[in-house]
């Protein structure tokens, strides 16, 4: 751990880059043109991911899945019958 430290005191004590303080500009100006250069998707596609996105929410919904059987509530420990929540109770 103490060579980590001492990586980073080393680190902390060189000069700061001069690119630095251009780099926002730097990537604000390659975010643009990235965004200039690229086409919007039209709505057709969107209409076709929807189509797509309901018919397989509709054969989901339609098509039966296998039953699921869940398994005992208490795999540890005592039975149902003697958990102190029902023992509690008493004869109510």
């Amino acid at each position: 751990m103490t060579d980590i430290d001492r990586a980073l005191a080393r680190l902390r004590e060189l000069p700061v880059h001069p690119g630095l303080g251009a780099i926002d500009g730097a990537v604000l100006e390659g975010l643009t043109s990235r965004a200039l250069g690229s086409r919007p998707l039209s709505g057709s596609v969107f209409g076709l991911a929807a189509l797509a996105a309901l018919s397989i929410g509709i054969a989901g919904s339609v098509i039966p899945g296998t039953p699921v059987r869940a398994a005992s509530i208490t795999p540890f420990g005592a039975p149902s019958a003697l958990v102190p929540s029902t023992l509690l109770g008493g004869s109510e």
